[in-house]
């Protein structure tokens, strides 16, 4: 008789753990409080136009890349087609001058050089980096440009001297996310597959139902049933009970924790981690759906603003525009879709839900001031915005139940390293927890990589071998 497995969410780590489970030949059900899959990998609709909610940075697009045969383990790239950029992004400063960071490391060093001849040795040593840079982090101290990989981003800009290269540059706060984030593009291996976030989800959906999974909607899961410290089951807010040889949750870590099993299972690191710790910044999206054709502009743009803003409180002097004209199926033809993500505080956002009107009025004023950035920047487009949306970290919670909107997350910090975030509760057996709660370098594919993980576990607790067939 096979073993009956129910997973708590049906996000982008409880799909892919279903897929695994029915690989494996578990019994496996999916219990989703809301009404499709996909957790925050989604998008909505306004008006003729898709706001994507999720894909900026995908890993493993490209087919010879060990990701890659994950993601077509859960199917999620089934026929999809997948669009690779000439250019990671475009940063504009105030001088007028731009640094377009080309996928090709020949073609930026070249780039580079000419806007600063008197960095060159400094923009080689960043090239090399970057064509050097290892995912495994398994790289040669021998390796020309492994040195940027020990220092910060700012110890590193503190050696440039152009001031527009120092101010492009100080756009990203972390160098080892930058060396990665450009030695993927520059693998063709952070594509975007077209159809976005939503379509995605429903690969890994599709996959997990054709394995015959099966999941259950709008079902809300209130408790997890122990009996001598074993995991035996689920109950629903409905009353509805469900039994279980491992519970699974893909839920966000404090729910999990301290609402669904009440805070029985818990030592002093792990009181500690969510008392301490810090999770990823939550932020706010706004989307626009413009009667414009911007195929033309950058599909990825950082403009250091002349004048600062003021966004929720806090000023900024730069932002983030994201151009999907490169995706036909997001907008009509000759129509634009462009969204901003920006940080934000979550508490702030906390206490304002308390004031509907004052709410409402805010995000009315988030809208019009970015409105007006775009407006600048494209004055093609001046008063063609057809549609808006803003999504605040309320709406995440929302949406999903993330704690403090954190969409993705832990951060990891010397305090709080990966190993330090758990996937199983002491005391607790034939329970696991996965997804992005459970390592901080969130995504989605430490969505998928957990997920495998854990059913690789379940199946070691078993004497099986794990498959992916």
């Amino acid at each position: 008789m096979k073993k009956k497995i129910v997973i708590i969410g049906a996000g982008i780590a409880g799909l892919s753990a279903g897929c695994y489970a029915q690989m494996n030949g578990y019994d496996t059900e999916i219990f989703e409080m809301h009404n499709i899959s996909g957790g925050l990998c989604t998008a909505w609709k306004r008006k003729e136009y898709v706001f994507d909610g999720c894909i900026h940075f995908l890993i493993g697009t490209n087919p010879e890349s060990r990701l890659h045969n994950l993601w077509n383990e859960v199917g999620a790239f089934s026929g999809k087609e997948i669009i690779n950029h000439d250019v990671y992004m475009q940063i504009e400063g105030e001088s007028g001058k731009k640094l377009i960071l080309y996928c090709d490391m020949d073609k930026l060093e070249k780039h580079m050089s000419e806007l600063s001849p008197i960095d060159t040795k400094s923009i080689k040593e960043l090239t090399d980096a970057i064509r050097n840079f290892s995912l495994t982090g398994n790289t040669s101290a021998k390796v020309n440009g492994s040195r940027l990989r020990q220092i910060s981003m700012k110890e590193f800009i503190a050696e440039i001297h152009d001031l527009f290269l120092r101010e492009a540059l100080s756009t990203f706060g972390n160098m080892e996310f930058f060396l990665m984030t450009m030695y993927s593009y520059s693998q063709n291996d952070a594509g975007w597959p077209v159809g976005g976030s939503v379509g995605i989800a429903e690969n890994i959906e599709k996959r997990f139902l054709e394995l015959g999974g099966s999941i259950r909607y709008k079902s809300k899961v209130e408790e997890i049933l122990v009996e001598d410290d074993l995991a035996k089951g689920i109950r629903l807010t409905d009353g509805a009970i469900y039994s279980a040889d491992y519970v699974i949750s893909a839920a966000n870590g404090y729910e999990t924790v301290f609402n669904i099993l009440q805070g029985k299972y818990v030592n002093h690191d792990i009181s500690a981690l969510y008392s301490n710790a810090k999770t990823y910044p939550t932020s706010i999206q706004i989307s626009l759906g413009v009667d414009c054709d911007l195929s033309d502009e950058p599909h990825d743009l950082f403009l250091k603003l002349d004048t600062p803003i003021n966004i929720a409180g806090v000023e900024k002097k730069g932002i983030w525009l994201k151009n999907y004209c490169f995706d036909k199926t997001l907008c009509p033809e000759g129509k634009s879709v462009i969204t901003t993500i920006i940080t934000s505080d979550y508490e702030y956002w906390d206490k304002l839900t308390q004031y509907r009107k004052s709410y409402k009025a805010e995000k009315e004023n988030i809208a019009a001031t970015f409105i007006k950035v775009f407006e600048n920047r494209f004055p093609q487009a001046k008063g063609k915005v057809e549609a808006y949306d803003i999504a605040t970290p309320m709406t995440y919670s929302r949406y999903t139940g993330a704690w403090k909107g954190a969409y993705m997350g832990w951060m990891s910090t010397p305090q709080w390293p990966v190993m330090s975030v758990p996937s199983t509760l002491p005391g607790l057996e034939a329970f696991y927890m996965t997804g992005q709660w459970t390592n901080p370098r969130g995504g989605l594919p430490i969505a998928l990589t957990t997920a495998r993980g854990t059913l690789m576990k379940i199946c070691e607790a078993d004497s099986k071998q794990f498959v992916t067939i």
